[in-house]
Order: structure tokens, then C-alpha cells, then sequence
């Protein structure tokens, strides 16, 4: 959390790259990760999907179609590859294109709560803190 708090101090032109690695690096278990020379093509691209789709709802069954394996698989996989179930995964994206749109100073946090995919600015309020360990208003100002 530190770390991310200080890519966010530091604004610079790779400040988002970081800030990414750091949240996606994040894990929501103590599993260690399966050796990343042989990750099967499907995390490929049910990655690509989830990025490309960071705001929409993707369900097991529409990732499944796009990675050609059956849901259960991703179900029980998806967490060995990338550290986190596909939920929690879809969630670190959302914070941190939340993190964009705060720093444009554009929207509101109920906007940006919106914008980003979560049910109301509390869920996104709760689930910021946690991530990254501050409140979203309190975000220092690009």
C-alpha cells in the first residue's frame, strides 16, 4: 500500500504502469503462483478480455466463451496465474482506471464510482480503501 500511495505522490509518465503491477500484485491469498513459463493461452486471453471489458460486467460464462475452456476451469485457475479470483481481479482494474478518472479532476466520486462499474460510491469508497489504503478524496492532486 505504500508503495502505491508513493507512485501516486511521484506523478510521472510511467506513474500508471506502476500503480498498475503495484494493485495487480496485490494477492487475496497466501497460494503461491504457479510459475508464470507455463501459463496456458487461456489467462492470456482472459486478461485481454477483462482489460478490454474493465467496466462492464463479465461473467464466468462470457469468459469461458472468449478463452474456449469451461468455466469451472477458469473458476479454479484463474487464481494460481494472476494471484486473485477473477472478481477480485476485475475489481484492481476498476481501481485503478478510478484512479485516472480522479486524478482528471473531472467527475465527482459518485460519477467515477459509476463510470468504473460498482453499485454505488460506498461499495467504491470501501473497496478503494482497501486496495489502496487511503480514501479516494484523499488521493494527492496530479
Amino acid at each position: 500500500m505504500i508503495n502505491v500511495y508513493k507512485e501516486l505522490v511521484y506523478h510521472d509518465a510511467r506513474t500508471f504502469a506502476e500503480i498498475e503491477a503495484l494493485i495487480l500484485s496485490i494477492t487475496d491469498s497466501d497460494e503461491k503462483l504457479v510459475s508464470h513459463n507455463r501459463v496456458p493461452a487461456w489467462v492470456g486471453k482472459a486478461k485481454i478480455h477483462l482489460l478490454a471489458n474493465w467496466n462492464k460486467h463479465v461473467s464466468l460464462d462470457d469468459l469461458a466463451e472468449v478463452c474456449g475452456v469451461h468455466k469451472v476451469t477458469i473458476s479454479k485457475y484463474f487464481s494460481k496465474y494472476l494471484g486473485s479470483t477473477v472478481r477480485m481481479y476485475q475489481r484492481k482494474i476498476r481501481i485503478i482506471r478510478a484512479i485516472e478518472l480522479i486524478k482528471l479532476e473531472k467527475y465527482s466520486l459518485t460519477e467515477v464510482a459509476f463510470l468504473c462499474g460498482f453499485a454505488d460510491q460506498s461499495h467504491f469508497t470501501r473497496f478503494f480503501r482497501q486496495t489502496v489504503g487511503c480514501l479516494p478524496k484523499q488521493l494527492p492532486k496530479a
